[in-house]
């Protein structure tokens, strides 16, 4: 079989249209496409607040989210300022709401901690016991007396 040979048939099967009717209602069961959300960053949060709390156009509030970013004077640059530390103040108070029990459960775990290092000094040896022993200078297979002694 020739190079052109094997090419013929490769473009062949390319430009080969023939499918059946059938083969085309055919369709895979797949999930939905995700739902498209509108990306929430800080401005947008911004944008959104203004306008349902404000009754600011989405225009008027774009602005006054820019020129506050931006640190210029605008018409509405007052209340985004207001409505970020408003943002910021919620998003503190939530943070603390759920920290709080984790908090506290690490706050009772370092209480036992403590008064389990409060004992600790009495656990350590007995002082009425009396002198430590003195260090092995030998090793644990010799007597500690030392070798035996020779008869005469």
């Amino acid at each position: 079989m020739r190079t052109d040979d094997v090419l013929g048939q490769i473009d062949t099967a390319l430009d080969d249209w023939d499918v059946s009717g059938g083969a085309m209602r055919w369709a895979p069961d797949l999930p939905p496409p995700p739902a498209v959300r509108p990306r929430m960053n800080g401005a947008n949060v911004l944008i959104g607040r203004l306008i349902e709390r404000h009754d600011l156009t989405p225009a008027e509030a774009q602005a006054a989210v820019i020129a506050a970013e931006l640190g210029r004077p605008g018409p509405h640059a007052d209340l985004a300022a207001i409505e970020a530390q408003a943002v910021l103040a919620e998003m503190q108070e939530s943070l603390r709401a759920a920290f709080q029990p984790l908090l506290q459960r690490v706050a009772d775990q370092f209480r036992q901690i403590k008064e389990a290092f409060r004992h600790l000094p009495e656990a350590v040896g007995c002082d009425d016991c009396g002198k430590p022993p003195r260090p092995r200078d030998r090793p644990a297979w010799q007597p500690s007396h030392g070798p035996a002694r020779r008869r005469r």
